[in-house]
């Protein structure tokens, strides 16, 4: 089973893969075991797309508006309970 030495995809690259993986479940490409493992591969997928877009809205959630009518970045707090791994 591959740990984290496996260089995560970028976001793109991730959406890209989850792409091909729907197209080819849907038009029939892959046997049933395949479809069953690149089904598993693609929840996988969209849990790093979801994570990284959790994380992009936190970020950018933290510039508030100060009191001189500037954005200022505010030290980014996590979110009590969303406990990710």
């Amino acid at each position: 089973m591959a740990k984290d030495t496996e260089a995560q995809p970028t976001f793109e690259q991730a959406l890209s893969q989850l792409e091909s993986i729907v197209t080819a479940i849907e038009q029939g490409k892959i046997g049933l075991q395949e479809a069953i493992a690149q089904y598993e591969r693609g929840m996988k997928l969209i849990q790093y797309c979801r994570g990284v877009l959790s994380d992009a809205e936190a970020k950018i959630q933290q510039l508030q508006l100060g009191e001189d009518g500037r954005l200022t970045p505010v030290p980014m707090e996590p979110p009590a309970g969303n406990d990710q791994t």
